[in-house]
């Protein structure tokens, strides 16, 4: 388990090198709450992409870490990109988007236990952005297939 957890992390960092030219990728926390797996923690990279003058279309990658019920282990990967529009005059915007979900489950000590789902997500959400460059958001992720069917997220971006 430990072995694909770091593999995630790994994948996650090394995700942004190819947008790194086009924009400067930010990496933050999130806690997330989801429908059938109790609370996750987990880690979030925001990379534009680059398509439009204003960066309002990104990729947006997570990994939780889920705390369900004893004996399960539960974590998911969610890799989206989305579209932000501005709230009239003020910094806060909205986003749209949509991208896959990979959930994978297991039961502590039973070999042969994991599964690995695949499934599609929809994404809805308001980022708030701070002082310097801390951009909290919340956002809300229907998934259709794959791991939890909803999942409520919120955390910050530097």
């Amino acid at each position: 388990m430990r072995t694909h957890i770091a593999a995630v992390a790994i994948a996650l960092c090394l995700a942004p090198a190819g947008l790194a030219a086009q924009g400067l990728p930010r990496l933050g926390g999130q806690v997330s709450f989801a429908e059938n797996a109790n609370a996750g923690l987990g880690l979030r990279l925001e990379a534009p992409l680059g398509l439009t003058r204003r960066q309002d279309i990104r990729l947006d990658a997570g990994f939780d870490y889920y705390f369900p019920d004893s004996p399960f282990n539960y974590w998911e990967l969610n890799g989206d990109v989305s579209w932000g529009f501005p709230i009239g005059a003020s910094r806060m915007s909205v986003y749209l988007g949509g991208g896959l979900n990979v959930a994978h489950s297991s039961v502590t000590g039973a070999v042969g236990s994991g599964a690995t789902d695949v499934g599609l997500n929809v994404v809805a959400g308001l980022r708030i952005p701070a002082a310097a460059r801390f951009t909290p958001f919340v956002e809300l992720r229907p998934e259709l297939g794959g791991g939890n069917r909803l999942v409520l997220t919120t955390g910050i971006v530097f």
